[in-house]
């Protein structure tokens, strides 16, 4: 277990600042306006936070050897840890977070952030490879 935590501790702690986040009741973060309804800052930040959550899961799964199951399997449970956080985020701004509105258009943007994120681990695995030879 000691060594799961070892390499999990930051994708753990980076899933709890998105929780925060979003618990955060709507009337603390400023409006911005003037952007394109598509290209909101909001949805380019569920982009990023949840692709960094898959990035962090992946590798701390792949470094552990607490669970082999995880690590064989790397991938598809750190997207599916970051769908449902996502999903459970949308979840609790819609149904008990004063003025957050939980959205389908949200928790795709967090779907699609974690694919992001485990593409950038691809490309990283790739550059590594190619540079190790």
């Amino acid at each position: 277990m000691r060594t799961f935590l070892k390499y999990n501790l930051w994708a753990i702690l980076w899933g709890l600042f998105i929780i925060v986040l979003m618990v955060v009741p709507g009337k603390t973060f400023p409006k911005l306006p003037g952007f394109i309804d598509l290209f909101k800052p909001d949805k380019l930040i569920h982009l990023f936070i949840f692709g960094v959550y898959v990035l962090l899961h992946i590798r701390g799964f792949l470094k552990q050897d607490t669970f082999p199951k995880i690590r064989k399997h790397a991938v598809p449970f750190a997207l599916i840890l970051g769908m449902m956080l996502g999903a459970g985020t949308e979840l609790l701004q819609r149904y008990y977070i004063p003025f957050r509105r939980g959205s389908i258009y949200d928790y795709i943007a967090d779907i699609v952030g974690c694919l992001l994120g485990w593409g950038v681990f691809v490309m990283l695995e790739q550059r590594k490879l190619r540079s190790s030879r």
